[in-house]
């Protein structure tokens, strides 16, 4: 399920400029520690924290169009 989505005038914003960066480079500290050894249920933790992390970055991206979609322009 996709979130909601920001404006233009939301994206370039210096807030929202801020969370993306602070989300991007969490994303790569946390797959620095996916990388290494970790038992299924940390690894499973790690890759939920990723994901979510990747669905805030990217509010800055028009939703993806479904069939739904199209079937009903």
């Amino acid at each position: 399920m996709r979130g909601p989505v920001l404006t233009d005038s939301e994206r370039v914003t210096s807030a929202w400029k801020t969370i993306k960066e602070y989300a991007e480079q969490r994303i790569e500290r946390l797959r620095e520690k996916n990388d290494r050894p970790l038992d299924e249920v940390k690894t499973a933790h790690l890759r939920g924290q990723i994901e979510e992390l990747r669905n805030l970055a990217a509010l800055d991206k028009p939703a993806p169009q479904t069939e739904a979609d199209d079937e009903s322009a």
